[in-house]
């Protein structure tokens, strides 16, 4: 009887542990994910009247009426040059052709809600970059340079795709934590 109530007992503790353990991480991932959301608003461009009050507060989802209202073309143009990406790539990198990329720039075209997700996929994997790698010229280089852990392949390249860009998450995750890659 006397050993049940041991074994109970450590693992009430470990579960403590566990649980407190589980507090702190849930802590530090908010601020990261806070951290992160600020590295988007800031690449690209918004303002708070560009986020309504209510919308603030809500993590990620802070960026779906954004998303959904259209990413004006100006936006695009932040994210280019906080990336250091030429217009074929960008163009590639939202879909469209080289000519409909510059048309939505010259008539100041809102971007779809399709192209603004992809926009913010890539502005969302390089503020998780920043985070990770502790600067932004370190993301952007690592962005672009192949990488073992994708098998060689370019992180900007690979996050076309929505499961890509969960293999680049994971990478950075593991680099963050220190796994090997």
């Amino acid at each position: 009887m006397s050993i049940d109530v041991k074994i109970k007992t450590n693992v009430i503790e470990k579960t403590s542990v566990r649980h407190q353990r589980g507090e702190q991480m849930s802590a530090t991932l908010v601020l990261e994910n806070e951290e992160i959301k600020n590295k988007i608003i800031g690449t690209l461009g918004l303002k708070n009247s560009d986020i309504k009050p209510r919308e603030r507060d809500r993590g990620m989802l802070t960026f779906d009426a954004v998303i959904r209202k259209g990413i004006p073309y100006s936006k695009v143009g932040l994210v280019k040059t906080a990336l250091n990406l030429t217009d074929n790539e960008v163009a590639d990198y939202l879909g469209i052709s080289l000519r409909t990329l510059q048309r939505k720039r010259d008539s100041h075209e809102r971007l779809t809600i399709a192209e603004g997700d992809r926009l913010f996929r890539i502005t969302r994997i390089f503020a998780l970059a920043v985070s990770v790698l502790e600067s932004e010229d370190m993301a952007r280089k690592w962005l672009h340079r192949e990488q073992r852990g994708l098998g060689g392949r370019v992180p900007i390249q690979v996050i076309q795709t929505e499961a890509g860009t969960q293999e680049v998450e994971d990478l950075l995750e593991r680099i963050e934590f220190g796994v090997l890659v």
